[in-house]
């Protein structure tokens, strides 16, 4: 039987320039998606997630959870 299921990684980001190159390598390899959704950066922080593979989804309101929401939607 093949197994059709996929593994996401959903990363809530605002200005994590410094940091979100190295939280997207670290993931392990069998994870199928990286989604990284922007809560409004003003630093490099989304042309560095997609330079590391991620997939950047743009979230208007802020916060955590509607990151989140915005990541499974």
């Amino acid at each position: 039987m093949k197994d059709d299921r996929s593994i996401s990684v959903i990363i809530p980001a605002i200005n994590e320039e410094a940091s979100i190159g190295k939280v997207i390598a670290d993931i392990p390899q069998w994870v199928d998606e990286i989604i990284v959704v922007d809560n409004g950066s003003t630093d490099k922080t989304v042309a560095v997630a997609q330079a590391h593979g991620a997939r950047v989804i743009y979230e208007a309101e802020r916060g955590y959870g509607a990151a989140c929401l915005a990541g499974i939607a």
